[in-house]
């Protein structure tokens, strides 16, 4: 009965190589070869605040007003508890880093932060 199975496996065997061959012959894309689209651009690990504002479902000025407050409160006190909203400020643009705006989100959650204006 085993040299009735040789023919089915042989079958097998030949598809699974030419698949192969197939799939590593193939030539790249166009798609593939062309500069980055909007979509993997915004795949980035900063974002400015109009993406940070998508990001968190808050409005740009609340960002900006979390911003403000946090900064006065160090000032006042030279001290901040808790963990400030992470952003990077380049010729006058604000940018944020996507895991650590997830990480403020969940610390200042969890500690029930309030902010007012």
């Amino acid at each position: 009965m085993s040299h009735k199975l040789w023919i089915p496996s042989l079958i097998i065997s030949l598809g699974i190589i030419i698949g192969c061959y197939l799939i590593a012959s193939k030539p790249l894309s166009a798609s593939s070869a062309e500069p980055k689209s909007k979509s993997t651009a915004e795949s980035g690990v900063l974002i400015d605040l109009d993406g940070a504002s998508k990001f968190l479902g808050l409005p740009a000025e609340e960002i900006k007003m979390i911003i403000s407050n946090e900064k006065k409160a160090l000032e006042a006190s030279g001290v901040y508890e808790g963990m400030m909203l992470p952003y990077i400020t380049v010729d006058n643009n604000v940018y944020f880093e996507k895991t650590k705006l997830l990480l403020w989100a969940q610390q200042n959650a969890e500690q029930h932060k309030e902010y007012s204006r």
